[in-house]
C-alpha cells in the first residue's frame, strides 16, 4: 500500500463543505485542522511579497498553533495552472505542491521561505492541531502581509484584505491570476528578520486581527468514509503504516 502522508491524506475523507454566507462561527478539531492562505501581488512588477498568519488564544503566553517557521504547503503563480477547484477546502490533494517554512514570500528579508521575485500569488496550507482542544476559550487569527491577502480555517472565510473582498463571493474561490486595482488599497509588512516566531511583528496590535467564533467540531477534520470502508481517524491511520 502506498504511504500515507499529511499531504495526500486529504483523497481519503469525505467533507461536507460549510457555507461561509451561513456560518455562524469556525469549525475546529483537534487534529488535522487546515488554514489555507491567498497572497496577492498589486501587480506581476511589485518588489516584494509576503503573508504571514499565526492562530493563537492569547499572545501573552507566546502558545500559538500556526505562525512563522510553520511547516507548509505552497505553489505559485504561474506554476499553478490547472489546479482543481476546492483548494481552500479541508479535503484536497495537495501532494504535488511545494514544502516549505512560513512565511513565503520575496524581497523583504522576512520569509522563511523565499521565492522567485515578480510573482502574482502565491497559495498556501497550513497543517495543525489542537490536542488540548478543551482548555480553549478563545482564538485569535492575526495576518502580516504585502500587498494583498485572503484565508480560510477549515473551509470557512476567515478575513480578507479590502481589495481582495470585493473580487469574489463569500463562499467563492478567487481566481488564480487574480490582481489588484493599482489605486486600490496597498499594505506593506513590518520587515522584521525572518526565524522562529516573533512576538514583535504582533506585539504593538498594529497588524490585522480578527477574534475566531468557534465550535468544537469533532476529534479529526477528516470525516468518516460513509461506507465505513476507511479507519475513523487519520492518527490512527497514520500509525499503522
Amino acid at each position: 500500500m502506498k504511504k500515507l502522508t499529511r499531504a495526500t491524506r486529504a483523497v481519503l475523507g469525505v467533507c461536507v463543505l460549510v457555507s461561509t454566507a451561513h456560518a455562524q462561527s469556525f469549525p475546529i478539531y483537534r487534529q488535522d485542522n487546515v488554514l489555507v492562505g491567498a497572497n496577492f501581488n498589486d501587480g506581476p512588477g511589485s518588489s516584494d511579497m509576503t503573508l504571514i498568519m499565526r492562530i493563537d488564544s492569547n499572545l501573552d503566553d507566546e502558545v500559538a498553533w500556526v505562525d512563522e517557521g510553520h511547516e507548509v504547503k505552497f505553489i505559485v503563480n504561474p506554476d499553478n495552472d490547472g489546479i482543481e477547484e476546492g483548494w481552500t477546502q479541508i479535503v484536497y490533494d495537495d501532494s504535488e505542491w511545494d514544502d516549505g517554512q512560513a512565511g513565503v514570500g520575496f524581497s523583504d528579508g522576512d520569509d522563511n521561505t523565499v521565492t522567485a521575485g515578480g510573482l502574482i500569488s502565491i497559495w498556501t496550507r497550513y497543517y495543525f492541531d489542537i490536542q488540548d482542544a478543551a482548555t480553549v476559550t478563545n482564538l485569535t487569527f492575526r495576518v502580516e502581509y504585502d500587498d494583498q491577502f485572503a484565508a480560510w480555517l477549515n473551509g470557512v472565510l476567515i478575513s480578507s484584505s479590502a481589495d481582495v473582498g470585493g473580487k469574489f463571493g463569500e463562499d467563492e474561490e478567487p481566481a488564480w491570476d487574480l490582481t489588484m486595482d493599482p489605486a486600490g488599497p496597498n499594505h506593506g509588512s513590518k520587515e522584521l528578520p525572518a526565524g522562529e516566531p516573533n512576538l514583535d511583528r504582533w506585539a504593538d496590535g498594529g497588524q490585522e486581527s480578527v477574534e475566531l467564533d468557534f465550535d468544537y467540531a469533532g476529534q479529526t477534520a477528516l470525516s468518516v468514509d460513509p461506507q465505513g470502508k476507511l479507519t475513523t481517524t487519520w492518527s490512527h491511520l497514520r500509525a499503522t503504516q
